[in-house]
Order: structure tokens, then C-alpha cells, then sequence
């Protein structure tokens, strides 16, 4: 059933009020899941329930996939093989097999594939669903889409947000030219462009000196000048 851009948004208020969906806190969120869920052939509360937008990638429920490939119409899978230690799908396009995708437990250790040691039948089924996805049905999704199993912040059995920790700032390494071109501003108590902050100031708080340099390093207080074309 096809549904309009409105209904769309009218949907996705109702889903986010409800509070039954922790990953969508506001109604632009439940309206993307909603979008994706419409682009690929999804139901809206299974799309709210199924699919997740990490890092910007669509990444949707092994059940769901799984279950795209046998409603297409054009395609079909088997599971030949599903243990603690591996999974192998053969995919078939009528009566014709058009592939085997199989991921092993050796295959999620190397991929450092989470909570494997409590689910492996689940990530394995998942991760070879997905690859054999991507390399023998590609058209059944209109853009690349993932399982959540194969992200770091999310696994299918619980839903997660990660939040970043925030980077370090990174200091600027100056070669010599450059560290002695600042050393002369500073002894001569000069400014950035801003006219506010003096070049010694900025260099303590954005420029990592080599031990030698940290030698040379010792600036006096000097007497400000308004100097401001000072660019590293």
C-alpha cells in the first residue's frame, strides 16, 4: 500500500509519541525509518521496529531481509548448513542457483562480530543472509543495506545507541621554518588576525613542540603589538 509524504509524517507523530520506540525520539527520526521502510518495501511498524540508521546506513533485521528476498518475487534462498560454527545459504533466482553465501564463526572473530559467544546461530544466519544479499539479489533494495550485526553500536537483540566520545584536539606539529617564523611573533608580543589573541597564547594551546623545540620555547612576557598578519 502506497503512502503519501503526509500520511508519512502523521505516522511517524504517532509512532515517536507513543514512547514504544526508544531509538526515535523525535518525529523526523520515525519519519526516516518510516521513508526507508517505504523505499524498501516495508510496512511502517515493521520498518520502526526492523530498521536502523547507524552512521547513516540502513541496516535492517535478518528477518526482515530474509524475508524481502522470498516477497520479491524473482528470488529465493535455502539454508543449507546452520550451526554454532557456520552458516551457508544458497540463493536461487527460479529454479536456478545463482550462489552459496557462507560465513563462518572464524569469519565474526576476525570481523570482531559482538555478543558471538551468546548468539552465534543469529550472527552467523544474519551476516550470511546479508552478504548473499549484497551478491546475488542487489536489486531487491535500491542502495546498499546491512544487518545491524554487521555495525559496531547495534546488535539485533538489543538496540543501542552509541554516543561518541569526544576527540582530543588535535595539535598542529610546526617544521622548523615554521616554529622559528612563530618564535619571532611571539618575541615580539604579536597577534593573531582576530587582534585578540596573542600568537604565544595559541601556540600553547594548539601546537605540539618537539623536545627541542620545548628548549627554545620559553617566552617572556612581551609588550603587545597589533600585528595581525600572522598566518602558519
Amino acid at each position: 500500500m502506497e503512502i503519501t509524504t503526509t500520511e508519512i509524517m502523521t505516522i511517524a507523530k504517532s509512532f515517536a509519541d507513543s514512547g514504544m520506540f526508544p531509538d526515535c525520539k523525535s518525529m523526523a527520526q520515525a519519519a526516516v525509518k518510516i521513508q526507508a521502510g517505504r523505499e524498501f518495501g516495508i510496512q511502517p511498524f515493521a520498518a520502526m521496529s526492523g530498521i536502523h540508521i547507524i552512521q547513516g546506513k540502513p541496516t535492517i533485521g535478518a528477518g526482515l531481509m530474509a524475508a524481502r528476498v522470498k516477497g520479491f518475487g524473482k528470488y529465493d534462498y535455502k539454508v543449507i548448513e546452520h550451526n554454532d560454527n557456520v552458516c551457508s545459504i544458497e540463493y536461487f533466482q527460479g529454479k536456478e542457483s545463482i550462489g552459496v553465501s557462507t560465513f563462518t564463526i572464524e569469519d565474526a572473530r576476525k570481523a570482531g562480530t559482538k555478543n558471538l559467544d551468546k548468539f552465534p546461530k543469529n550472527m552467523l544466519f544474519a551476516r550470511a543472509m546479508s552478504n548473499g544479499v549484497k551478491w546475488f539479489t542487489p536489486d531487491i533494495y535500491e542502495m546498499p543495506v546491512y544487518v545491524p550485526e554487521e555495525m559496531a553500536q547495534v546488535t539485533e537483540d538489543v538496540q543501542a545507541v552509541e554516543i561518541p566520545t569526544p576527540a582530543e584536539p588535535k595539535l598542529r606539529t610546526l617544521n622548523d621554518e615554521q616554529f622559528q617564523a612563530m618564535m619571532v611573533k611571539i618575541r615580539a608580543g604579536e597577534f593573531l588576525k582576530d587582534g585578540v589573541t596573542l600568537v604565544r597564547d595559541w601556540a600553547v594551546a594548539n601546537v605540539h613542540l618537539t623536545p627541542e623545540q620545548i628548549a627554545q620555547f620559553t617566552p617572556a612576557e612581551p609588550t603587545p603589538t597589533n600585528n595581525n598578519d600572522f598566518i602558519l
